[in-house]
């Protein structure tokens, strides 16, 4: 469960109904059915996002792609968080520091956005960027998951993620960049499309 450190009365109003399910656009009150709609419906939405292959820039796109996979879902769906969060041990990048960490994620991918091709440790060095910016309330690591995998299309290539996100969370949670390098797969689009 996230935490929010100021005014944990406000955050608890603001995110949660009384039984401590996250407020949705359905309002099902029950966390077993709210998490199987959510991630079905987000699937289905990240899908369809790929199959129109868009161009990805910069974070605005993630904005974008959390939009699209969870604001038929969340009032608060793309929108940066303005408030401190905590997930278990985890703290993630303080509210008064997110438009730093987006700069330094805007201006990463500037710079790699002319190489023809990425190595792992790019998509890792990104996707340890994402996870301590945590920008948003839930979806995160989905969004943060499609964002790269779109930005790996202009590139050419796929990122293969590994089955158990247990190791990858650990990996992120101690921001070790070799780790999360070793446990994503990066492969040329032509090599992974064999039918």
């Amino acid at each position: 469960m996230i935490e929010e450190r100021k005014d944990t009365e406000w955050y608890r109003r603001k995110f949660l109904y009384p039984n401590g399910t996250l407020k949705n656009k359905l309002n099902i009150k029950d966390a077993a059915e709210l998490a199987q709609k959510e991630y079905l419906g987000s699937a289905v939405r990240a899908l369809a996002f790929l199959r129109k292959n868009k161009k990805i820039t910069s974070v605005e796109d993630l904005k974008k792609i959390h939009k699209i996979m969870f604001g038929w879902l969340y009032d608060w769906a793309g929108q940066i968080r303005d408030y401190e969060l905590i997930k278990g041990d985890t703290e993630f990048l303080e509210y008064t520091r997110i438009k730093f960490g987006i700069e330094e994620i805007d201006e990463k991918m500037r710079q790699l956005a002319s190489q023809k091709e990425l190595a792992n440790t790019d998509y890792a060095f990104l996707l340890d960027r994402l996870n301590y910016l945590h920008p948003f309330r839930e979806g995160n690591g989905r969004s943060s998951k499609l964002f790269l995998q779109a930005f790996a299309a202009n590139h050419g290539q796929v990122i293969d993620y590994p089955r158990s996100n247990k190791e990858l969370i650990i990996a992120q949670n101690n921001a070790d960049i070799n780790q999360i390098a070793r446990l994503i797969k990066v492969k040329s689009k032509s090599k992974r499309i064999k039918c």
